[in-house]
């Protein structure tokens, strides 16, 4: 013999587990916002700048260069090379690498 719950505790049930559910995402949502926050205030992890006219990788604080790239920025548009030249925040690896692309590397 099969037992049934009624069609009202159903109902009530599958929206409690709707609601728990949307918990969990506001949760995940709320938790990868901070970390993300977090990280932005932690400051970029590198500046890519001008250096005696090619590009170069700096900490993100200023220093260095870590890195020189076969890549004269006067080559570059006009707005890529005033922006080397007060540095451009890099904020990881990924980011570096995506910007290297960008610029023709």
């Amino acid at each position: 013999m099969e037992h049934k719950l009624p069609k009202f505790v159903r109902i009530y049930l599958a929206l409690l587990g709707g609601a728990a559910l949307l918990c969990v995402v506001a949760a995940a949502v709320w938790f990868a916002r901070a970390e993300y926050d977090a990280r932005m205030q932690d400051g970029p992890a590198y500046l890519l700048k001008d250096n005696g006219g090619y590009l170069a990788l700096y900490t993100g604080e200023g220093e260095g260069p870590l890195a020189e790239y076969d890549l004269r920025t006067r080559l570059l548009p006009e707005q890529d090379v005033l922006a080397l030249q007060q540095g451009v925040p890099v904020q990881d690896e990924a980011e570096l690498q995506q910007r290297l692309e960008d610029y023709g590397l």
